[in-house]
């Protein structure tokens, strides 16, 4: 197979599946969809940000209306079917004040890249009622989603040097549960991934070709699309600096430390002025303390307890959002880790055949999940002594390029350790496209039978 054909394959599973996702998913989906939704519409109808105040929800009486007559009746009763569309009644769309939103709520403190774009998409359906325009949006989502897709498949066909591999990884993206769900709802966890590929394929074009400044911007493009879609991918810009610097040259290069801070200091410029900017609201947010919890306890109750961590690095990273049993089942779950456990005996027995840059990538991959929690928990800290539980699995998933990659490095040594007749890492892919299937029909089969 050629490179373009790889290509258009992988962006075309994206396509598919992401509008399928799009119209099958009930509208709006969970807690988090009007309020993405109330900032596009605020951007679109008004052509202004946001208004920032802390614990606010002035939704539009749309929004409203889509919330208390379609979300509400779900709302942790998935065995209720979905209500019919035409007993849902939304305010007069052709009167301006059913469409007035100040878009203060939980979305507001979130930079404009995702809601703009979702704003064009909006306004492409402008003269249609709410639930259209609420589709609309989600095709943007989906829009973003073939982006994440197509450099997973630039990050496998650069790092591992075959068209063949490049299908693999764009696969596991497509077909990776929450990534797919989230680039087919209003979240602009949507953008965040195409990005997090993004700046990650930006990093295995370097390897190949180290001393192009190609790479670098592109990484720079990701990586400031990154924070300006949610201000938390700042939080992997270590990661990405310290690769950058180890791809492009030495760390022993002053060289190599310059071109790094300039490929990456227009990503913390735009993060600094958007902080800046949304500081008032996020201040009195977490200035309103209503819990004592101490670091002790903390680590007790909510760190070290398997049952969470769970929940929350397992269940929440591969699919839970469960407000309208979009969860997998628990088998489903067992599956995967016996995978993950093969790719890491894999690692281990066959670490002496791995060449050095796959020691590195296993390496490397490690230690950037670990900062990751660490840094999660560190934050969620103060968080918590709002009330308010902060953690969630999915925000491990600006790193699944690394998941990925090293997977599939494991699955390959465990296949080559034991001479398996496949290439080993396709039987990962195909076991997540089950699964993905699976879950599709059982939504088919609870909200529209």
């Amino acid at each position: 197979m050629s490179f373009r054909l790889g290509l258009w394959v992988v962006a075309g599973v994206a396509l598919a599946r992401g509008t399928f996702l799009a119209t099958l998913i009930p509208p709006p989906h969970g807690p988090d969809e009007p309020a993405h939704f109330d900032h596009v519409q605020r951007i679109a109808e008004h052509g202004r940000l946001p208004e920032l105040r802390a614990r606010c929800a002035a939704f539009s009486p749309e929004g409203l209306a889509v919330q208390s007559q379609l979300r509400d009746p779900l709302v942790f009763q998935p065995d209720h079917p979905f209500p019919p569309l035409d007993s849902f009644h939304p305010p007069d769309p052709t009167n301006p004040s059913a469409r007035a939103t100040t878009g203060c709520g939980p979305a507001a403190a979130y930079p404009p890249l995702y809601y703009s774009t979702g704003a064009v998409a909006y306004r492409v359906a402008h003269r249609s009622p709410v639930l259209q325009r609420l589709f609309a949006v989600r095709l943007a989502s989906v829009t973003w989603g073939i982006a994440t897709c197509v450099f997973a498949y630039l990050l496998g066909f650069w790092w591992f040097g075959r068209v063949r591999d490049g299908l693999l990884i764009g696969v596991l993206a497509a077909t990776q549960p929450m990534m797919g769900f989230l680039s087919s709802v209003v979240n602009n966890d949507a953008a965040l991934f195409a990005c997090g590929m993004g700046s990650f394929a930006a990093l295995a074009w370097l390897r190949r070709q180290p001393q192009s400044v190609k790479p670098l911007v592109l990484l720079a493009v990701c990586s400031t699309a990154g924070v300006l879609s949610k201000p938390t991918y700042i939080l992997v810009f270590p990661a990405l600096g310290f690769a950058a610097l180890l791809l492009s040259g030495s760390l022993r290069r002053l060289s190599s430390w310059l071109r790094t801070a300039a490929t990456l200091a227009p990503a913390v410029a735009a993060f600094v002025l958007w902080s800046l900017y949304s500081q008032p609201a996020m201040r009195d947010q977490l200035s309103q303390s209503s819990t004592k919890v101490s670091l002790g306890e903390f680590l007790r109750q909510w760190v070290f307890v398997g049952h969470r961590l769970y929940r929350i690095w397992v269940k929440g990273y591969w699919m839970n959002w469960g407000w309208l049993d979009t969860a997998l089942r628990e088998p489903y779950y067992g599956l995967i880790a016996a995978l993950l456990l093969l790719a890491g005996v894999g690692t281990l027995l066959g670490w002496r055949l791995l060449v050095p840059i796959e020691r590195w990538l296993v390496v490397f991959t490690a230690g950037a999940t670990l900062y990751g929690l660490a840094i999660l928990y560190a934050l969620e800290l103060p968080v918590l002594r709002t009330g308010l539980a902060f953690v969630q699995g999915r925000y491990l998933l600006p790193i699944f390029p690394l998941h990925a990659l090293t997977i599939v490095t494991g699955l390959r040594a465990f296949g080559r350790r034991f001479q398996a007749y496949c290439d080993a890492p396709w039987v990962f892919a195909a076991v997540l496209c089950i699964i993905d299937g699976a879950a599709i029909a059982r939504s088919l089969v609870r909200y529209y039978s």
